[in-house]
């Protein structure tokens, strides 16, 4: 029996579980911050304040690190490791929360990062590029 490397080097790899779990959150929690954005709008007299603006943007970024994380974008799971960091950074002075955001930084860390997710992100990347060309 033999392996054929040159065969092995061309299978595309599946999308690793936690990949697709924190895309899919992100998509999730990013349409919810979009909806919540949104939502002034609809009360009568229509109002956006600027931390409604910002819960918009907050769930855009989400939702477009989410669904590039998901086509392998090297870029997107970098793009969602900074963005909750900033959740991190703003809820320093607030214990629980702050707790709760490390907590959820070291497993979105933990599933983008590890080594079955970095294969993933750097063979999509190979594919994206050998595309452009």
């Amino acid at each position: 029996m033999s392996i054929s490397l040159q065969g092995e080097a061309q299978k595309p790899k599946k999308r690793p579980l936690f990949v697709l779990v924190i895309g899919v959150a992100f998509v999730a929690i990013g349409l919810l911050d979009i909806w919540l954005g949104v939502a002034p709008l609809t009360r009568k007299p229509a109002h956006l304040a600027n931390d409604d603006l910002m819960v918009l943007s907050i769930g855009m970024i989400a939702v477009l690190g989410g669904i590039y994380a998901l086509k392998g974008h090297d870029w997107a799971r970098w793009l969602l490791a900074v963005w909750m960091a900033l959740h991190v950074a703003l809820s320093i002075r607030q214990p629980y929360a702050l707790l709760g955001h490390v907590v959820i930084f070291g497993l979105i860390l933990a599933g983008l990062f590890y080594p079955a997710a970095s294969t993933y992100f750097r063979q999509r990347a190979g594919d994206h590029i050998g595309r452009s060309q």
